[in-house]
């Protein structure tokens, strides 16, 4: 996940046989968030052990982390300035969302839980933000001007709603599909609809891309072909990168799918050209997809092993 300046780039080393071994269930499992400059220095550093990577906060001063319904705020030194837990029901883990965000109006952290035996709730670490009838893990991601709030499924695809904070309304936005892994979100990707200036949000439905507003009010769609995945719109709004999947049998299993033969597509938001490849298409699968700039976007590439070895970061430029 690059900086919101594009100085830094953050990720998450994980792997297994470092810890005291228990298999490969999380308690095995490394998880360090680590940080690289954008220019690709060979030093990393590392920020935090155990936790995952959830975002940076506007100022690029902070990366969000998580896991184990624990959450900090760490600086890009290495020092914690918000840290606490999610308060769970512990009857209840199998619905517990442990996913938090920043929200940058609210300058806190916040999240879904299971709140009663009807309702979620998202919150903050002091207040209750609003309840809803919804019953499962849900991820909360803010816009970028803290005003409204993205709301999904930790699924592949997924319901889209959005919350307006300062109209205490919600908003559906129907279904979308995220990624066509339907394990895409298992080993803690990120994926933000966002615009940068929050006036839009940008997702992939029935073969189409969608943009549209917060509201719903302004609703645009262009087709797309194939298996498509992970939509991000580049910080300056004029274009849009996606992933395009062909899937073939796991080499290990081959009665479940790899989501390989990737390639990496840019259209313009005013439709006026087609989507056009960045990238030669690779046999390993994408996870996460980010603009660092207006030019050039990172990605990461995991091949078709057991326990997701072999991970790599890649970053490509994008010609005007």
């Amino acid at each position: 996940m690059p900086s919101p300046d594009g100085s830094y780039i953050a990720y998450v080393r994980t792997g297994w046989g470092e810890k005291s071994w228990i298999g490969f269930g999380r308690a095995s499992l490394v998880s360090d968030v680590k940080i690289v400059t954008a220019k690709g220095d060979p030093t990393s550093r590392t920020l935090a052990k155990d936790y995952f990577l959830s975002g940076w906060t506007p100022d690029s001063a902070r990366v969000v982390c998580f896991r184990d319904w624990n959450y900090a705020l760490i600086s890009a030194d290495g020092k914690r300035t918000i840290a606490g837990r999610i308060p769970n029901d512990p009857n209840h883990f199998e619905v517990a969302a442990e996913w938090v965000a920043y929200s940058p109006s609210l300058e806190t952290i916040i999240w879904s839980r299971w709140a009663d035996k009807s309702h979620r709730a998202i919150e903050t670490p002091t207040r209750t933000i609003v309840k809803d009838a919804m019953f499962w893990r849900e991820r909360v991601v803010p816009s970028p001007d803290g005003r409204y709030l993205a709301v999904f499924r930790e699924e592949s695809q997924t319901d889209l709603r959005v919350y307006d904070l300062r109209l205490a309304s919600w908003t559906d936005l129907g279904r979308m599909t995220i990624h066509p892994d339907k394990d895409w979100w298992y080993i803690q990707p990120n994926w933000s609809p966002w615009f940068a200036d929050s006036s839009l949000l940008v997702f992939l439905t029935d073969s189409a891309l969608v943009i549209t507003s917060p509201d719903g009010t302004l609703h645009t769609e262009m087709k797309i072909d194939g298996h498509t995945g992970l939509p991000v719109a580049s910080p300056d709004g004029q274009s849009v990168a996606y992933v395009t999947f062909e899937p073939r049998p796991k080499q290990a299993r081959p009665d479940l799918q790899f989501w390989g033969g990737t390639t990496i597509m840019v259209v313009a938001t005013s439709g006026e050209s087609k989507s056009r490849e960045v990238t030669v298409k690779n046999p390993d699968e994408v996870f996460d997809l980010k603009w660092l700039n207006n030019d050039a976007l990172i990605f990461d590439r995991v091949a078709d092993d057991e326990f997701y070895k072999h991970a790599r970061i890649w970053k490509v430029v994008v010609p005007r």
